[in-house]
């Protein structure tokens, strides 16, 4: 008798207890499927432009970008023979929210650029899911060229420009990401009086992930026609390659743009992509543990 009442009073507590870790796989499921969703681009920048990734709290990201000048044949062996731009940049994850940057760009102003990126809201799956990822870029550009007449080269302030940026994107499965990215370039002093000091531009882009290390990416800037020089054409529209090898990302791309940062490739300056006005370039990264 004494056994069976043993039973009768262990037994639902060793239930309660099978109970209770059951629940807490359930629990432990739920929180990990409840998680920001990852990789939505292989790096901080989607072509030209920043992507809403951003560099991990103590990592630093250096990247060399070249682009050559116009592909015109086996006679200038097809853009390769000229140099016509490089963009060396330093980013740093301050936080897992908050990035700062670095960068220099030689043409055409000799550009030294600062920059800051505030990650605001991330795509999320699960219980309390969140449908994209939303940051902010902001930047200030000082071009360091000499300028004429000789006043103007001593203004240091039109030597100034400022870039806003919001960044919109989603992750749609495993292969296909899309990004919106509305940027407002404001110039201190422009090059042609005529030219508006304020030019406002929307950022489309989007990637297909082939494998797991390699994706064809595509961007294109539409600058809004709010000044009588724009020319539709001279959008900026880029197609290439991302191929990531450990820590490294490598970018392939073809582009209209001849100027690698957003104060300049995004203001409609470009050439004609569709009369061969098309420059092969590439970009290296590499990522460091700090």
């Amino acid at each position: 008798m004494k056994f069976i009442l043993t039973i009768l009073v262990l037994a639902p507590l060793c239930m309660f207890s099978q109970e209770e870790d059951l629940f807490k796989e359930l629990d432990d499921l739920t929180i990990k499927d409840n998680s920001e969703v990852i990789a939505t681009f292989k790096s901080t920048r989607l072509m030209l432009g920043q992507s809403t990734e951003r560099v991990r709290s103590g990592q630093l990201h250096f990247r060399v970008s070249h682009v050559f000048s116009k592909i015109r044949g086996i006679s200038n062996f097809f853009g390769l023979d000229n140099l016509n731009n490089m963009h060396v940049s330093f980013e740093y994850g301050l936080t897992d929210f908050i990035q700062l940057g670095l960068a220099r760009s030689n043409k055409p102003d000799k550009t030294y650029s600062g920059s800051l990126k505030l990650t605001l809201l991330r795509q999320k799956t699960g219980e309390k899911p969140f449908p994209f990822s939303v940051s902010y870029f902001g930047g200030i550009d000082y071009k360091s060229r000499n300028f004429a007449p000789e006043e103007r080269d001593r203004n240091f302030e039109g030597r100034l420009d400022y870039i806003n940026q919001f960044l919109i994107s989603r992750k749609m499965g495993d292969h296909i990401s899309l990004q919106v990215a509305p940027i407002w370039v404001h110039r201190n002093l422009t090059d042609v009086v005529t030219e508006p000091n304020d030019i406002y531009s929307i950022g489309l882009g989007g990637r297909y992930l082939f494998s797991g290390s390699v994706s064809v990416n595509l961007e294109y800037y539409y600058t809004i026609p709010t000044f009588d020089s724009h020319n539709r054409a001279k959008d900026a529209l880029t197609i290439g390659l991302d191929i990531e090898t450990g820590g490294h990302v490598f970018q392939l791309f073809f582009t209209n743009a001849f100027a690698l940062h957003p104060g300049k490739f995004s203001i409609n300056q470009n050439g004609d992509f569709f009369n061969r006005d098309i420059n092969f370039g590439f970009s290296l990264l590499r990522t460091f543990n700090i």
